[in-house]
């Protein structure tokens, strides 16, 4: 998959403009706002060869594309299972 890059203007809470390079988490599609120092710790799978959000549920390597098969699957047996 890899990096998904982006790039975000927005309005801070004081009301003047930024900017900031953006990216996408690889096992939930966060969109993470690239801070450099902010000292916020970000994880990195290296099954995925991306980065991920560093939230405790994206830990474990499950890409995301894979959570939409799982569910898309379920879907289909529980269609097979209500015709039956």
């Amino acid at each position: 998959m890899g990096l998904k890059p982006g790039y975000v203007i927005y309005e801070s809470e004081w009301g003047d403009i930024q900017e900031a390079d953006t990216y996408s988490c690889c096992h939930c599609q966060y969109v993470v706002r690239i801070q450099p120092g902010s000292g916020k710790q970000r994880g990195y799978c290296t099954l995925c060869t991306a980065p991920t959000c560093g939230g405790e549920h994206c830990l474990e390597c499950k890409p995301f594309m894979k959570k939409i098969e799982e569910i898309e699957a379920r879907g289909r047996l529980h269609q097979a299972m209500d015709r039956a």
